[in-house]
């Protein structure tokens, strides 16, 4: 069981590092096209997305002498409405782009870990948010005013858990891949912009306490994905 585990894990980070390469690749050589014409178009854009997303989220508690003593494993899904900006620059092969979207937050968990129902000092709150995230990506033109889209997705989680404890967590690195399909709408005025998007995210893990001994929690965030739905309003000069 073991050794198929780290078979598992060791081809999983393997698959990602390549992805990333790839992508890297594709974005640098797009970068280089697109900058090769004389007068690159650019292209500025604010949008709306309805995004669902869903990971597994394992969390270890240790006692004080830093032995582990229970794990709890769940798996949950939720959905947001948040907005993003973005800059392009491209032409009529395809574009490189910079967005920023605003905070994703999941709801919060209500559990009850002792005491009295209603005694808050037995209460624990949880839930966590995507912060600060930029992408970048590549856009390929096809035919009939649609595209191909790809880029690589960074930012932060927050992991925000109440406790008696009061021990907190730090924000962690998030990474990830987008990937989908879009249509473009041109206008004078201005351009309508309709996407479906993948998401896919590395493993996430954060201590709220000292890692090697002592009483403290390991929350392990895995398998993540998302999608979303894009709209949004753009222009060309």
């Amino acid at each position: 069981m073991i050794l198929r585990d780290n078979f598992y894990i060791k081809i999983k980070f393997n698959l990602r590092n390549n992805m990333k390469k790839v992508l890297l690749i594709i974005l640098a050589g797009m970068f280089a096209l697109t900058s090769a014409y004389a007068q690159p178009s650019f292209t500025l854009g604010v949008g709306l997305n309805k995004g669902v997303f869903a990971a597994e989220g394992k969390e270890d508690n240790f006692d004080e002498s830093g032995s582990l003593k229970t794990t709890t494993v769940e798996y949950g899904a939720f959905e947001d409405t948040y907005a993003s900006i973005y800059l392009e620059m491209g032409n009529e092969v395809g574009s490189i782009g910079l967005s920023y979207q605003d905070d994703v937050s999941t709801p919060t968990n209500v559990n009850e870990v002792g005491g009295l129902p209603g005694d808050n000092s037995a209460t624990s709150t949880v839930s966590a948010s995507f912060d600060d995230v930029i992408t970048v990506y590549g856009l390929i033109n096809l035919p009939m005013n649609t595209y191909l889209k790809a880029g690589i997705v960074n930012g932060d989680i927050s992991v925000n858990e109440t406790q008696k404890s009061g021990n907190t967590y730090k924000d962690q690195d998030l990474e990830g891949y987008v990937f989908g399909v879009g249509y473009q709408h041109e206008a004078d005025a201005a351009n309508i912009r309709f996407e479906l998007l993948g998401h896919t995210y590395d493993d996430v893990t954060a201590n709220n306490g000292v890692a090697t001994s002592g009483n403290h929690n390991k929350i392990t965030v895995s398998d993540m994905i998302g999608a979303n739905a894009h709209i949004s309003l753009n222009k060309s000069f």
